[in-house]
């Protein structure tokens, strides 16, 4: 704070105290709202690490924003209550603001050229090509396998296109409100919503003009359109495949190029895909979408090949796979048609021989044995380049010449199984098979109630912890994989999209088991064991083999949250009292929420020092009471109509609280010296012979009150009592502190009634802390009727303890006395006593 602000506010201090009063209250407001704030969005952070709720990254920058603004403007309320006396704070909260915001990713969205490369360039450059063209790219640059000719639109060609239209703020803004436990409406609102902006806007002009040139390129080899489009974004056919999640557009010619590159983009927030990359724990900026463009194939036959296949099981399990369907690949990819399979040894990796052959179509109509044995030998030369079992594409033209159009990483090995996985010992023979069959798409043991899906427009309907039974194994099925316990697919194969992103999961699915919408009955329990290709009634096992619908915690997400959550949630200050309460040793935004609430409180419980000459315009209280009382109204705790007043009586104040502390001072259970003023009697001494009034604000007792606030010192002879309290609608945000100290008996007797009050008020629910005669006392968040009725009962108390610092002489008594108290004020504490007398 400048020290010309600290001059204005010792000046406000000594010659405007009222309206300084007035501002510290309007500052403990905002601090309290600041407070509940701050509290609910670490409550909503913690929900997110604890739970697994899947949210977007964006979410949690958002929510960490919200909350590094929350915690500064409480330590600014607090800081204008006390200006200068809180520099520690603000310091230890720049520091901690700091060290969170180096949790949060810092992605470098690059928009400079190169905005296209030549595929043998994506080799070297993955951030730029993304994962599956620079998969490609490897494979021209070390192999002389064939591939379709083309370029690739890079990520920083979508980093312009985002930038040129001003996309980035509004797609994060749409992605923090993305929650997954809210149901699929609003995520295909919110969906809709980004697609919609993205198709509304225009491809750069410079980046128009890039792809011009690289088309004419292409056509003095010569190759010449229409062209295909496909998505190669940075995490695609990597760690995680996103098979099926985003766009491929076939057929494109050389006009509509923008357009089509543009709805590659806008598939990058399709529902599915979102909802796919979420749950790989990946911020959307590290999913970056580049786009490769490559000359169109007229195929004859084309499928997927797995260098290794796993099927639980099965005598061939861990051969390579070819499989095949006539015409172009989508209609295997997508579910939607069973291929003919070929299996090969993988023994000799230049000429793997062949093992079986599993043919779904008429032999006139199936890809040639030596043509599948020649891929098989470029799917061992693939896993042998990459040094992993692959997943690869592949297509044969009309004149027998096939190519290579995509190879990642195979999801699952036999090594590689997910744990519970695997095939559990056989079942209980009296359980029933309800159906048995089909291919191990994916394999595992999961057990739920059968919801059978006629079509997509059920999706969101389908239940957490449900059998999927559906025709076939589209790649949307991926937007619901939290959902399901297993699938089973009377069509769709191992080959498809979904079975790949099933198998990363660790999802049980069945595919091929004709007959399985007609036979299995919606809502009926069953277990399917997706390694035995059996669907049983009820659960067989006991011993919890079914697949687990966790969370997968070891994800870049979670990993980024547990180390911000550090900074957030932990609580270290916990005792007020101890040494250690202060800014040097708060470790989190909890802790600096902790502090300044706590301190919040104790700066108004310091509101009006012991003389109250902080208080001028004050009224008096006049009632039936023998007590000189000045009050001072920050607005509303008097009826508006008597508020000129310089004299008010009790049936003037608006204020429920004070109104509750009068009735219990006034209530017929306590008993007034009518004929003695009750003031503060230390302070009347040292001023004798008359040099002060005994009406001097100074020794008597005092309230600042309003509506729903009210600061209370009570003097009564030789002690005093202070009381703050805030009673309004939050319950969270009201309380009751209260102050005892002091009394004209024995210090031994004093100890006593201290005692007597901290039994009776922890009994009333009141947290209780004593040292000599001094006593601490809070009742917390409670509803303000609650409040309400514990001020009434502090107003008894302090009227019939009065004295008893004089009466009590023995532990003895206060056993007594306990009792009596509690049988007299038992109706405050539980208002059911009420009724019964």
């Amino acid at each position: 704070m400048t020290l010309t602000r600290r001059l204005h506010y010792w000046a406000t201090q000594l010659f405007a105290p009222n309206r300084l009063l007035t501002r510290k209250y309007t500052a403990f407001k905002e601090l309290l709202r600041h407070d509940k704030r701050s509290l609910e969005l670490i409550s909503d952070l913690e929900d997110i690490r604890h739970s697994g709720t899947l949210v977007d990254t964006a979410a949690v920058a958002r929510l960490t924003g919200a909350l590094s603004w929350s915690v500064g403007s409480l330590i600014r309320s607090l800081s204008s209550m006390h200006p200068g006396f809180y520099r520690d704070l603000e310091q230890r909260f720049f520091e901690l603001e700091k060290a969170l915001s180096a949790t949060l990713p810092a992605f470098d969205e690059n928009r400079d050229p190169p905005y296209t490369l030549s595929l043998i360039e994506a080799a070297d450059r993955p951030a730029l090509a993304g994962g599956k063209a620079h998969a490609l790219g490897r494979v021209l640059q070390a192999t002389d396998l064939p591939l379709p000719r083309g370029f690739v639109i890079t990520t920083n060609a979508f980093n312009l296109f985002l930038a040129h239209n001003d996309l980035r703020h509004r797609l994060d803004e749409l992605l923090a409100e993305v929650r997954f436990d809210e149901g699929d409406k609003r995520l295909r609102e919110l969906s809709g919503e980004m697609t919609g902006l993205i198709r509304q806007a225009e491809v750069p002009e410079v980046l128009v003009d890039d792809i011009r040139q690289r088309l004419a390129e292409l056509r003095r080899l010569p190759c010449s359109g229409p062209w295909a489009l496909r998505s190669s974004a940075v995490s695609e056919d990597g760690e995680n495949s996103f098979a099926g999640q985003y766009t491929s557009i076939l057929g494109v010619d050389d006009e509509d190029i923008p357009a089509a590159y543009m709805d590659i983009i806008a598939g990058k927030y399709t529902p599915h895909a979102i909802t796919y990359r979420v749950r790989c724990g990946l911020a959307d900026q590290e999913a970056g979408m580049a786009v490769i463009l490559m000359e169109m194939i007229e195929t004859r036959f084309s499928g997927v090949m797995y260098s290794r296949d796993v099927m639980p099981g099965e005598p061939s399990s861990g051969c390579l796979a070819v499989y095949a369907v006539a015409g172009q690949g989508s209609s295997l990819v997508d579910g939607t048609k069973e291929p003919s399979v070929y299996r090969f040894t993988r023994e000799k990796q230049d000429r793997p021989a062949p093992v079986q052959e599993d043919s779904a179509v008429p032999e006139v109509n199936s890809l040639a044995p030596a043509t599948a044995a020649m891929l098989a030998g470029w799917g061992m030369r693939l896993e042998q380049l990459f040094g992993s079992p692959q997943d690869i594409e592949w297509c044969e033209d009309m004149q027998g010449s096939c190519r290579i159009l995509q190879c990642r990483p195979l999801q699952m090995t036999i090594d590689d199984c997910p744990a519970g996985t695997e095939a559990p010992e056989a079942p209980d023979p009296s359980r029933t098979i309800l159906l048995s069959g089909g291919v191990t798409a994916s394999a595992g043991v999961g057990t739920g109630g059968i919801f059978i899906l006629q079509n997509d427009t059920q999706l969101a309907d389908v239940p957490n912890g449900a059998v999927l039974v559906t025709a076939t194994l589209p790649p949307v099925l991926a937007g619901i994989l939290e959902r399901l316990r297993a699938v089973v697919a009377e069509g769709g194969s191992r080959a498809s999209h979904f079975a790949s992103v099933a198998r990363e999961s660790g999802l049980p699915v069945i595919s091929g088991m004709h007959g399985a919408m007609q036979k299995l009955t919606a809502g009926s329990i069953v277990t399917v064991d997706a390694g035995r290709n059996e669907v049983y009634s009820g659960t067989p096992w006991s011993n919890g083999h079914e697949k687990s619908s966790g969370i997968a915690w070891n994800t870049p997400f979670m990993n980024r949250l547990a180390a911000l959550m550090e900074l957030v949630s932990p609580l270290h200050l916990l005792d007020p009292a101890s040494p250690e309460f202060s800014p040097r040793y708060c470790g989190s935004m909890h802790d600096l929420v902790r502090f300044a609430h706590e301190k919040g409180m104790a700066e108004m419980f310091s509101l009006v020092g012991p003389s109250g000459r902080e208080m001028t315009g004050t009224r008096q209280l006049v009632g039936e009471l023998p007590l000189t009382m000045n009050i001072l109204d920050l607005g509303g705790g008097i009826v508006p109509e008597e508020s000129q007043k310089k004299v008010v009586g009790p049936e003037q104040i608006a204020s429920p609280l004070m109104r509750a502390c009068w009735e219990g001072l006034s209530d017929p259970q306590v008993t007034w010296d009518r004929g003695l003023a009750i003031l503060d009697w230390e302070q009347a001494d040292r001023h004798s012979g008359g040099i002060m009034s005994l009406k001097s604000a100074a020794l008597g007792s005092y309230a600042v009150l309003a509506r729903d606030y009210l600061h209370l010192v009570l003097r009564f002879g030789y002690h005093f009592a202070v009381l703050d309290t805030l009673g309004g609608e939050d319950p969270e945000a009201n309380y009751i502190a209260f102050r005892f100290k002091g009394g004209g008996g024995q210090y031994e007797n004093r100890l006593l009634r201290v005692k007597l009050i901290e039994r009776i008020l922890a009994w009333a629910g009141f947290t209780v802390r004593t040292k000599g005669d001094l006593l601490d006392a809070r009742f917390e968040r409670r509803p303000v009727d609650q409040i309400i009725s514990r001020l009434t009962l502090l107003g008894i108390l302090q009227g019939k303890c009065r004295m008893l610092d004089m009466a009590l002489t023995e532990d003895g008594q206060i056993d007594t006395m306990t009792e009596s108290f509690k049988a007299m004020l038992q109706h405050y504490v539980d208002p059911s006593k009420r009724r019964e007398q």
